[in-house]
């Protein structure tokens, strides 16, 4: 039988349906709830471990300024409101055991997250999980740490940028430069991070490093997408606050979790059938259902 092309329409199909079959087979949106509650618990001693790194290289409060103002390009509005206002009166009440305390909580809430991601990624893989406990909150801990240091580099990257440069970013041609580069920038360190997470969370035994690939390039598009589309629905429908309440900022930004663990972990599923087609994908043999068959290190 003729190999049938990843490019052609026939091929385009083939890939689209199994990761939708691949979708439902990992309950990638019941793991996805599950995320959306570790994303949350995680986020506040996330942000104040950033700011706390921020302040080794001393722009500790511009860094603020920077990583709310990323934040508020991507995140609906009242979910926004309540990171800003929640993130200024931790700031302002917390002293060095607090904020130790906030690293450790961080780490640890984090690492839950990432070990769902692990579970999820192995699913789509199809292998078992194999590492010892240790090595697996290692590896769930070590990527909550790479991710928390990318977050980091770029912010002091800016901020370098705008202190020995003495570029003005926000106003004038240099203005006008930076807002067109600036999206190009948050879309590589995206890559980044979920080159990073696609490649080291599942339990596989030959790894292939990818900086670009078509599961991380559709989850930052979906990321996009459901960025916007909440701003907009939030925007022009905000029966939110008649139906929750003050709880109504809580139940966007939970939503907005959720959305984007969808996007997180339909990428992985994406880049599974994709794989699995290259490694079998001929109009006689089918790339199985499932994703790619391999056995654990």
């Amino acid at each position: 039988m003729a190999r049938v092309s990843i490019t052609s329409a026939r091929g385009l199909w083939e890939v689209a349906v199994r990761t939708w079959a691949e979708i439902r087979i990992d309950d990638v949106f019941g793991r996805s709830a599950q995320l959306a509650y570790y994303f949350f618990l995680a986020l506040f001693p996330f942000l104040i471990c950033v700011i706390a790194s921020l302040s080794v290289f001393g722009t500790a409060d511009r860094g603020r300024v920077l990583l709310l103002d990323f934040l508020a390009r991507f995140l609906p509005l009242p979910a926004f409101q309540l990171i800003s206002t929640t993130v200024d009166e931790v700031i302002q009440a917390s002293g060095p055991v607090k904020m130790s305390f906030g690293v450790i909580a961080s780490l640890w809430s984090a690492s839950l997250g990432m070990g769902a991601v692990m579970d999820t990624l192995n699913a789509a893989y199809r292998v078992s999980e194999t590492r010892s406990l240790v090595k697996q909150y290692a590896v769930a801990i070590g990527l909550t740490l790479g991710l928390g240091i990318v977050l980091v580099v770029s912010i002091a990257f800016v901020l370098f940028v705008r202190r020995i440069a003495g570029i003005d970013l926000d106003s004038g041609v240099e203005g006008f430069v930076w807002s067109c580069l600036r999206w190009p920038l948050v879309f590589a360190v995206l890559l980044l991070a979920f080159a990073l997470t696609y490649y080291f969370a599942p339990n596989l035994e030959k790894r292939e490093w990818h900086w670009i690939t078509p599961g991380a390039v559709t989850g930052i598009l979906l990321l996009i997408a459901i960025s916007r589309g909440l701003r907009i629905y939030l925007y022009y429908f905000p029966t939110y606050n008649s139906t929750y309440g003050s709880l109504g900022a809580v139940i966007v930004l939970l939503l907005f979790f959720y959305l984007s663990g969808v996007a997180v972990l339909s990428g992985a599923a994406l880049n599974a059938v994709v794989q699995a087609f290259h490694v079998r994908g001929t109009a006689g043999q089918a790339p199985p259902e499932g994703g790619v068959v391999q056995r654990a290190s």
